[in-house]
């Protein structure tokens, strides 16, 4: 059973100067994909569209918002989304829970650190109901947990944020949680109409709690926060409360057609920085695994929370457009400035869940629309309810797929030719 045709045309202008800026051309180029196996056109890059669908036909008693090693089927009988969410499902999962209320709050953004690998294992990310993993410079990694249906004791630890982070906290209208942020980056946030929503050291929240640091020992990876503390935080600046969150459709059941596909691989390319994923069809959920310091090792990436290996419903890669900046982010090796990563307008998209792989078209054309994803025959793509991670490349990144291995390598401009390092 599909969606029905998006059907809704937008008639928006430019996105707003104090948000996103708009790329002097939109990025139009399709991922380079060599498919040995199921389809081998790349999704074209459609019209700007808004997300319109019809409500669903039915939900029912609530499951657990915890994601749990096997996440059981939610109780509803049709599609949900991406509009019309009934009030006790959360729109970012598509999972229904107990108590309505839980949802009446700001989605929180919540910026975690993957490098150096003595971070890991990292706390909370198995209760994000979205996670975003960027490439960030200089072969470092970092993410982006989007909390709203699930309370996490601890996350961390938290970083500072980048450009991409102006884009997420618009798009899911969240509360923007780091460690700080390098100076050209505090001035990008600066001109947001989100910028009293940034919850920062480096915005004055010094004090535990919201934000506190562990042991004596200075460090720049002893940052952590609790939802509970970050919300009440929201509540105590008027900021808190439901959001509009339409743009995201949920079915239980998988849609026809797409690839056969069990592993997806992204190489990040520098310092040996891979991540995994690797499907089971007991549970119908994707695992994640990760590099260590032996190169060419890949071991279980778990929760410090209680020592679960991370998993997932949906993984969904994202192609968009990488743009160096003049904003330093890294000062050893002559310096490395940021990427602006161009999550605006379409791109190209690879989505995986219940062992397929399905091509698809990302949409975002105005400042808070959160990312949807169409299919080449413009229909909204249902995830699986449940949590979905989004790894991110750029346009320019190979792809492979072969017996049933998905395989993408980063490859972004330079970040060191001309940055202006002092």
């Amino acid at each position: 059973m599909r969606l029905k045709t998006l059907a809704l045309v937008l008639g928006l202008g430019v996105l707003a100067a104090c948000g996103s800026p708009t790329p002097d051309a939109a990025p139009t180029a399709t991922a380079p994909v060599i498919v040995t196996s199921g389809p081998t056109d790349a999704p074209p890059t459609p019209s700007p569209i808004a997300i319109a669908s019809p409500a669903p036909t039915n939900t029912a008693a609530s499951t657990s918002e915890t994601p749990p090693e096997a996440s059981p089927t939610p109780e509803v009988s049709g599609p949900i989304g991406p509009s019309n969410f009934p009030a006790n499902v959360n729109p970012l999962t598509g999972l229904s829970v107990a108590d309505p209320a839980r949802l009446d709050r700001r989605p929180l953004a919540v910026k975690v650190s993957q490098f150096p690998r003595r971070v890991r294992p990292q706390s909370g990310l198995s209760l994000a109901d979205l996670v975003f993993e960027h490439y960030a410079e200089a072969g470092v990694t970092r993410m982006t947990a989007i909390f709203l249906g699930n309370d996490a004791p601890k996350i961390g630890s938290i970083r500072s944020a980048r450009l991409i982070d102006v884009v997420l906290a618009e798009s899911y209208d969240a509360m923007l949680i780091t460690s700080g942020s390098s100076q050209g980056v505090l001035n990008r946030l600066s001109q947001t109409n989100f910028y009293d929503r940034v919850i920062a050291e480096a915005t004055g929240y010094d004090e535990c709690p919201p934000l506190c640091r562990e042991g004596t020992e200075a460090s720049t990876n002893n940052l952590f926060a609790s939802t509970s503390d970050l919300w009440a935080t929201a509540d105590s600046l008027g900021l808190n409360g439901r959001q509009t969150l339409d743009g995201m459709a949920f079915y239980a059941e998988p849609p026809a057609g797409g690839t056969p596909v069990t592993t997806v691989h992204v190489d990040f390319q520098v310092d040996n920085n891979i991540a995994e994923w690797r499907y089971n069809a007991t549970t119908g959920r994707y695992a994640r695994w990760m590099d260590t310091d032996l190169v060419g090792e890949l071991a279980p990436q778990t929760d410090a929370l209680d020592g679960s290996q991370l998993t997932v419903a949906n993984v969904v890669v994202l192609y968009a457009n990488h743009v160096t900046s003049d904003i330093p982010e890294d000062f050893g090796n002559g310096g490395h400035c940021g990427y602006e990563i161009q999550l605006w307008t379409t791109g190209p998209a690879r989505i995986f869940r219940d062992g397929v792989m399905l091509e698809a078209t990302w949409v975002r054309n105005v400042l808070d629309q959160v990312i949807g994803l169409v299919g080449l025959d413009g229909q909204v793509i249902p995830l699986k309810p449940g949590n979905s991670w989004f790894e991110i490349v750029d346009l320019d990144s190979p792809t492979t797929v072969t017996e049933g291995v998905f395989q993408t390598r980063f490859k972004g401009p330079s970040q060191s030719q001309n940055c202006p390092v002092s």
